[in-house]
């Protein structure tokens, strides 16, 4: 049976031997001793030692850790969706705090005024949206087929709600900043958003009309998505109606 020394194990896997000790006092990674008394490891325990940094490196805390590997149970499946779950409203998060730096930069470069007050409230609000209610979202069977059809993978939705979230708050910051529609950021926004819709539509009546019902029912959105689109709508459709062609 293959048998390792801290320090070799601590060259396999990257972690320091005083991090190996802490394991050890800590239960997480209990070593065998020798005939000496050395702390001495084995293939099972670089495996769990593996399993430790992959759920650290996904943000699991190690008292999570530490009840994972103490129930031996067969929950991982759940537990690491619960997680995926997590980071990904982080990370829609991040992206609304990064959409919201790129138009302020936008706004400051043209030479007008940055919303300081309007951008503060939308970031707030959009950090804590929980993206994933709109997997509880009661869609009509018709319009969930249709959705499957225009979005073939979690990436393609995501990638589609992003970029609605990013133009709708451009508008909401050019509105609130007096920018005239008939501007070269106006015009950048209007095509954008055609763009946009052209490419998920592809001006199928039946696209439309399920992206049609799901706006009527704003009253199951997320409180930040409301907000948003609240503030962005007005200057939006101008600047759809404007640069439709």
């Amino acid at each position: 049976m293959k048998t390792y020394s801290v320090k070799e194990l601590a060259g396999l896997s990257g972690v320091s031997r005083r991090t190996l000790q802490y394991y050890d006092n800590e239960g997480l990674l209990t070593a065998d001793k020798n005939s000496k008394g050395h702390r001495m490891y084995h293939e099972h325990h670089l495996r769990r030692l593996m399993q430790i940094n992959f759920y650290k490196s996904v943000g699991f805390s190690l008292e999570q850790i530490r009840n994972k590997i103490k129930q031996e149970s067969n929950d991982t499946g759940e537990m690491l969706k619960t997680q995926s779950i997590l980071l990904h409203r982080q990370l829609e998060g991040i992206k609304a705090k990064i959409h919201g730096i790129e138009v302020s930069n936008k706004l400051r470069s043209a030479g007008y005024e940055i919303p300081w007050e309007l951008l503060a409230y939308l970031m707030n609000t959009l950090e804590t949206d929980q993206i994933d209610h709109w997997s509880d979202y009661d869609f009509p069977e018709e319009d969930f087929n249709i959705f499957q059809d225009v979005f073939r993978t979690k990436e393609e939705m995501l990638d589609f709600y992003n970029e609605f979230r990013r133009i709708v708050l451009y508008a909401a910051a050019y509105h609130a900043s007096q920018v005239p529609v008939e501007s070269e950021l106006a015009k950048e926004l209007g095509q954008e958003w055609n763009a946009m819709v052209s490419r998920v539509a592809s001006k199928d009546p039946r696209v439309m009309g399920a992206f049609m019902r799901v706006d009527n029912n704003r009253n199951k959105w997320s409180e930040g998505e409301r907000n948003l689109i609240d503030e962005g709508e007005p200057y939006l459709a101008k600047i759809v109606d404007i640069y439709s062609s």
